[in-house]
């Protein structure tokens, strides 16, 4: 290894990700995870769009690469699809992969993709578990050489040239470098379930969730719903939706989040809830059919109560210019704006979720974060110590892709008003249940064929 070093906090999606292309690429990286080896991780699921699949070719190799793609789940005898927005009464209004500028993607398990990237890291011995973040210093040795320490929880440290910030939307590191552009939404309750699918339990629930994802907003409420149904390792894969799909039992899963304006429940705090597969039942109770038996599947499983409430956050956009403003601050810390400290994922542009995108935007990033990390060890080989210009160059290229990039898929998604203003505002002006939601259903499919011949015509003009 040469003499430039990179810290990671964080091991999951991305920070895992980013690793792998430091790693295969001969840089001196080290992950420091808060979790313990041990632990029983709960998986829940990540859609896989272009985005990932542009952190995926940048940083793992053609075999690693090709081990993910055969773990993707099948829809309609295609692993990519898009949502379809649905009414309460389980008829859909529209399905957005029809529109030609939507962003598909490909169903995976949280877990797997995690094992699956984080694996080799391990296998590397690059990977610390059990270490919670605790602050980091910009610090100068006696040559004059900067670096930065990083601090745990248990009082041990380690050194590095650039410190990546991989740990989330309750990043420590994000507020401690002064961008704490991350907020918390209170007005919604989050409600996340997810448990297996077997060939019985896939025939109980509505067949048209194996075209793809649904999408229901009313009155404030949004649920998305899922399945990851990877195939058969065993045969070919390919699904036969008529009769039988052929898919992998031991993986395949049901996902669904139900996101409930805060006023609607009687308590003040959501642990104190008794039941809540109850109260998410209660919620949709006037709704078809159909979404009961989805959110009461997996009811009898030993796990049945295991249902997640998540804190909602999302970011505000950061000024390309947010670091030098810190450092020309008279009373600025060098810890607060420094170039050496790096943020990627949510921990910069963390996203509402009915989008999908804050995963894929995330490891995204990293392939605009690994050619500039690249670039720095190749100047590092020099023998010189690298100068606070040359790391500030490096940091400001990726940062000015990523901000660009990721916050406009911020905004799509809802920014950080409350989640029901995440819909469409078309959508949001019509009752989906009512007659004007047929109106549109109809205009729409009209309409459509010709803004995909107009769409289509605009990008080959692009090319």
């Amino acid at each position: 290894m040469g003499q430039f070093k990179v810290i990671i906090v964080g091991g999951g999606l991305a920070g895992s990700l980013l690793a792998n292309g430091l790693l295969n690429n001969g840089v001196d990286v080290t992950v420091f995870e808060r979790d313990e080896e041990s632990l029983k991780r709960e998986g829940y699921q990540i859609r896989l769009g272009n985005s990932s699949l542009t952190g995926f070719a940048a940083c793992l190799t053609e075999s690693h690469m090709a081990s993910v793609l055969r773990k993707l789940g099948q829809s309609s005898g295609s692993s990519t699809t898009a949502p379809s927005i649905c009414n309460t009464k389980f008829e859909t209004v529209l399905d957005l992969s029809a529109l030609p500028s939507y962003s598909k993607s490909s169903a995976i398990n949280r877990v797997v993709l995690r094992d699956l990237l984080l694996d080799p890291i391990i296998a590397g011995g690059r990977v610390k578990f059990g270490k919670a973040f605790s602050h980091y210093e910009i610090v100068t040795d006696g040559s004059g050489k900067e670096s930065v320490k990083v601090n745990f929880a248990d009082g041990s440290s380690d050194h590095c040239d650039i410190l990546v910030a991989a740990d989330g939307s309750g990043s420590k590191i994000n507020k401690q470098v002064g961008a704490r552009n991350i907020v918390d939404i209170n007005s919604h309750l989050a409600f996340l379930a997810k448990g297996s699918i077997t060939t019985e339990r896939l025939k109980k629930l509505p067949p048209r969730l194996l075209k793809g994802p649904i999408l229901v907003f009313k009155n404030g409420i949004s649920l998305f719903y899922a399945l990851y149904l990877p195939a058969s390792q065993q045969t070919t894969g390919v699904s036969k939706i008529d009769s039988e799909i052929d898919f992998d039992e031991s993986q395949a899963s049901f996902y669904w989040t139900l996101c409930v304006p805060r006023d609607l429940c009687p308590f003040k705090d959501e642990a104190d809830i008794p039941d809540r597969r109850q109260f998410c039942l209660d919620i949709v109770r006037d709704w078809a059919p159909e979404y009961h038996t989805m959110l009461s599947v997996g009811s009898e499983d030993e796990d049945a109560n295991s249902i997640f409430v998540s804190q909602l956050r999302a970011s505000t956009k950061l000024s390309k210019k947010w670091r030098q403003r810190l450092q020309a601050r008279k009373d600025n810390a060098p810890e607060e704006g420094s170039s050496r400290v790096w943020l990627m994922g949510d921990a910069v542009h963390a996203m509402q979720p009915n989008r999908g995108m804050g995963g894929n935007q995330a490891m995204h990033d990293t392939a605009d974060m690994l050619p500039e990390l690249l670039e720095l060890n190749k100047l590092a080989k020099t023998g010189s110590p690298l100068s606070a210009t040359q790391i500030q160059a490096g940091c400001s290229v990726y940062e000015n892709k990523m901000i660009d990039r990721a916050f406009t898929w911020v905004s799509k998604s809802g920014g950080t008003s409350q989640p029901e203003q995440e819909a469409n505002m078309l959508l949001k002006t019509i009752d989906l249940d009512g007659f004007l939601a047929k109106i549109f259903s109809f205009v729409v499919g009209l309409l459509l064929p010709v803004v995909t011949v107009v769409y289509k015509a605009f990008k080959k003009s692009e090319h």
